[in-house]
């Protein structure tokens, strides 16, 4: 319970910080305009495409594909075999 309560308390905290310091504003910033937070460097917006698009496209062949592919990368990837536990014998007193 005390663990629960640490990660509760830390996430919190972290999400305060970052309230506090627009991490919102900023990263929709990076995404839809190129801007690098901190910083005046500006990302063309044809890259910020290609860069959005990259990872659409990885994140939705990775949900949809790879369970199909994955055989063909990696074909001794199964789950492990787990031997059978036997079941425990009783002794029947007479």
């Amino acid at each position: 319970m005390k663990k629960a309560i640490i990660t509760v308390s830390l996430i919190s905290s972290l999400l305060l910080i970052l309230d506090s310091a627009n991490a919102t504003h900023w990263l929709v910033l990076f995404f839809l305009a190129g801007v690098v937070p901190g910083t005046d460097i500006l990302i063309s917006p044809i890259d910020m495409l290609a860069a959005n698009a990259t990872a659409i496209t990885i994140v939705i062949l990775r949900i949809t594909i790879w369970p199909t592919i994955r055989n063909i990368f990696f074909p001794h990837a199964e789950a492990p075999i787990v031997p059978k536990k036997r079941a425990p014998r009783h002794r029947i007193a007479h």
